[in-house]
């Protein structure tokens, strides 16, 4: 199976008939089109060229009918396509979308495979684990004709069933027991058969076929999306929810294939601009003994003048609260430049503004960027910098980190944090 590692807006996807390099069929582009647009991706997202398609925001991996496709975040001068893995993986630890670390990679001989192969090693690792310790169960109401009293007798079944047919030694009766056959071990047993299907690796192979033994009594059923969301673990199943997460992540993305085979396809797709800002937050939480507010929603900008009625909610990314004052952050997953106000979009700057005015106690706006390699960067200063016309001790300023590294990427935000009295 062909498999294609682009990275995330810098790469184009070439539609020929070749099918070779970072090239597909045209057959295989009406695959990927229709699984795409099967899973309401934003159109904004995905560029469609004439013989190309490139994709902005989304990173991750789509598995189709004979090919796959890996985007990866663009982090590094050259194409070393493991340490972006890293960075994302990393990333995606982080902000609780999955929980393992780089060296449990390392320790699985991981860190040269692709996204999905990771993903599946380690959920299958880390299940076969769990089951092996004990598997969970559940009790069960059960209905059963026995020749014995179990439980308590269902006296219209027992009429029904037993003393109109003179069956007088049954009796019908209503008891519980535990089963294995509930709904976690079901999503265990879906997600298993899904990787069974698509994984290469042989020592992965070899888990899923052992966790299938262990759950041989569960039953195969499909999951929507709502039902796997409302999913919870308790304090008795809590060290499921490493696999748990994974499996939510590989059934939230099935549809059946578009091809002729009919093969099920899927994907592990993040949003770089949520997961960026995720990221940010999660390790300023860590680095800083202030209060960090994400999505901050305490105020609106306007008040109707005939019912004092307050209206436009401000909900800046990051707000962090010092008891004294407030530094706002808006993170942006996209491209500076080196052209007019560093390629800022005006409507964001406008964003920053209607923050400053509101927040009284705020001095400095920031735009966060992650950092172009290709631009030169000054930890200790600003890309940008305005101050307010009504007020020039607040300021707007545009900042960019690196992300080559958490520990790089924090030592930068607490290099913002100092010059911006913080």
């Amino acid at each position: 199976m062909k498999h294609i590692v682009l990275t995330e807006c810098y790469d184009v996807l070439r539609i020929g008939i070749d099918g070779g390099g970072k090239t597909i069929t045209p057959s295989q582009a009406d695959e990927l089109v229709g699984f795409l647009q099967s899973q309401n991706l934003k159109r904004e997202y995905i560029s469609w060229g004439n013989k190309s398609i490139t994709f902005f925001n989304y990173v991750g991996y789509i598995q189709c009918s004979n090919f796959s496709i890996e985007i990866l975040p663009k982090v590094t001068l050259n194409k070393d396509f493991n340490h972006m893995r890293k960075v994302l993986i990393d990333m995606l630890n982080e902000c609780g979308f999955i929980k393992v670390t780089t060296s449990n990679m390392a320790h699985l001989q991981l860190i040269n495979e692709s996204l999905f192969e990771i993903f599946g090693r380690i959920y299958a690792f880390s299940l076969f684990i769990e089951l092996n310790k004990g598997i969970t169960t559940k009790y069960q109401q059960v209905e059963n004709n026995l020749m014995m009293l179990k439980g308590a007798l269902a006296v219209p079944q027992h009429i029904k069933e037993n003393l109109s047919r003179h069956k007088k030694y049954m009796a019908y009766c209503e008891y519980e027991e535990r089963t294995i056959n509930h709904e976690l071990n079901q999503v265990f047993v879906a997600s298993n058969q899904l990787l069974l299907k698509n994984v290469k690796n042989l020592e992965t192979q070899k888990l899923l076929k052992q966790i299938a033994n262990l759950l041989d009594s569960a039953t195969l059923k499909l999951f929507p999306k709502e039902q796997l969301i409302r999913i919870k673990l308790d304090r008795t199943n809590k060290r499921f929810e490493l696999p748990l997460l994974l499996a939510k992540q590989f059934l939230m993305n099935v549809t059946g294939s578009f091809s002729a085979k009919n093969n099920t396809s899927f994907s592990l797709l993040f949003e770089m601009n949520d997961l960026f800002e995720k990221y940010i937050g999660a390790l300023m939480r860590k680095m800083t003994m202030h209060t960090v507010h994400e999505q901050h929603n305490k105020y609106r900008l306007l008040v109707k003048e005939n019912n004092n009625r307050e209206i436009f909610q401000l909900k800046p990314d990051i707000v962090v609260d010092n008891g004294k004052n407030q530094l706002i952050i808006d993170t942006k997953w996209k491209s500076l430049t080196a052209g007019n106000r560093s390629g800022v979009k005006r409507e964001d700057l406008f964003q920053m503004y209607a923050y400053l005015t509101r927040y009284n106690h705020a001095k400095t706006a920031i735009l966060l960027y992650p950092l172009q390699l290709s631009l030169e960067s000054d930890n200790d200063a600003p890309v940008e910098s305005w101050y307010l016309h009504a007020d020039e001790g607040k300021k707007l300023k545009v900042h960019a980190v690196s992300l080559e590294s958490k520990t790089k990427t924090i030592e930068e935000l607490q290099s913002i944090f100092r010059i911006n009295g913080f």
